[in-house]
């Protein structure tokens, strides 16, 4: 191999690797930049999945939500949002979001770019709830999101 080569293959490894750190420097949040949050809550009917972001003591933004029917039962699945307040009492949003899609794991409907605020009080946890639409249908909440860093302690 000659030594012109081996520059072209040199050079084109370098701006490989520039791009790259570039790439990764651009995804990387700013020191005390929170990440967004990730709940889920999946049963054998269905899931709901959702990433956010805290926006302040009594807000969440950014909010993108999946929905997914997973049952052959004809009963659309539907998901809602779980959180407690700064007293730690359970509330939800009054919303219900659907996917009528059924029996089919990679068909989901997405919600995105939704928010969330309340007034008086701060929002400490957040979990997202499955339900199946059915008189008495099942409901499933997940495992709930880490503690709001804007909420009072």
């Amino acid at each position: 191999m000659g030594s012109r080569s081996f520059s072209k293959i040199i050079s084109r490894v370098a701006a490989t690797a520039v791009v790259a750190l570039s790439a990764a420097i651009l995804h990387t949040p700013a020191a005390g930049a929170a990440e967004q949050e990730f709940i889920y809550s999946g049963q054998d009917y269905g899931y709901a999945g959702a990433t956010f972001d805290w926006t302040g003591p009594s807000s969440v933004g950014n909010i993108d939500l999946i929905v997914s029917d997973w049952g052959c039962d004809a009963k659309p699945v539907y998901a809602y949002f779980l959180f407690y307040n700064g007293s730690m009492r359970p509330d939800t949003t009054p919303t219900r979001r659907y996917d009528y899609s059924g029996c089919d794991k990679e068909d989901n409907t997405k919600y995105n770019n939704l928010t969330w605020s309340i007034s008086g009080d701060s929002i400490t946890y957040m979990g997202v709830v499955v339900c199946r639409d059915a008189s008495n249908g099942p409901c499933k909440v997940g495992g709930l999101s880490g503690r709001n860093p804007h909420a009072p302690r």
